[in-house]
């Protein structure tokens, strides 16, 4: 392990391997469905959808200043003489709050970082203080690299029958974006196509060149996600398109019907 580690939440939506490969110590945010915890991994999400689409109840709890001590202990053990945190929005989430608790007992100095942004967008700013310190980047650089990509990352999405809490309530296909610390209302659709039109015709206009990711919750809506994921690879100013899963650290409050973007300026 680098003399740097790395840790983050489940909620970063980082996909398999990519911790492995980086060195990123990944906490579990606890999922409960219908009571029972749920420790499903990647390859049991459509299942967790289909049980919300049942009308499962389903509540979600931010790592305990305990489990994340337990990750910083480790990463210590392993060699790493400092720790960086990354996380989600602190107006969202207590996660950071937590990660906070746990820097003041933990061996070596943990440096907490709030993204500012939440789902992909944490595990891109995530991975780019990863590849930082891989690079043999400071503690500091790592950080800026971080907080810089979250500064320019823009998002857009839509959650139909997301569950009563984080985003409120939400209308059937209102076009969204996450913003100064919450869902902000962009434009009503009337069907998941048009969404994807007013979707692709925002992230298109963006200056370019910029990078892009394009996710979807529940198998339902793969298909109008691909669909984005195309249309935006056809691009000349879109450098790059990532697909990924809404897990169900944020699935269990977008719902399985929400599929979104982010997308970042890039260097040529």
């Amino acid at each position: 392990m680098s003399e740097i580690g790395v840790c983050t939440d489940s909620s970063a939506l980082l996909p398999t391997g990519v911790p492995a490969r980086l060195g990123i110590t990944v906490v579990p945010i606890q999922i409960t469905v219908s009571g029972n915890p749920y420790d499903g991994g990647e390859g049991e999400i459509d299942d967790f959808y289909e049980q919300l689409s049942a009308g499962a109840s389903v509540t979600t709890s931010q790592p305990s200043p305990g489990a994340l001590l337990d990750a910083y202990t480790n990463a210590a053990a392993a060699g790493a003489r400092e720790v960086l945190s990354i996380h989600l929005d602190a107006r969202l989430s207590g996660t950071t709050a937590s990660a906070e608790l746990a820097a003041r007992e933990a061996l070596v100095p943990v440096t907490v970082v709030d993204t500012k942004t939440v789902s992909f967008g944490v595990g891109a700013c995530v991975r780019a203080a990863a590849k930082a310190v891989a690079a043999g980047a400071s503690v500091d650089h790592a950080v800026g690299a971080a907080r810089r990509l979250g500064s320019q990352l823009q998002n857009v999405f839509v959650a139909p029958g997301a569950p009563a809490g984080r985003l409120g309530d939400i209308a059937e296909w209102s076009l969204l974006e996450f913003v100064d610390g919450r869902a902000q209302h962009l434009a009503a659709c009337g069907s998941v196509w048009e969404a994807i039109e007013l979707m692709t015709g925002r992230i298109r206009a963006a200056p370019g060149p910029i990078r892009a990711a394009v996710g979807h919750a529940g198998k339902v809506v793969e298909s109008p996600a691909d669909a984005l994921a195309r249309s935006l690879a056809g691009s000349p100013l879109v450098l790059e398109v990532e697909r990924y899963r809404v897990g169900p650290a944020v699935g269990a409050h977008t719902g399985p019907y929400s599929l979104g973007a982010f997308w970042w300026p890039t260097a040529q």
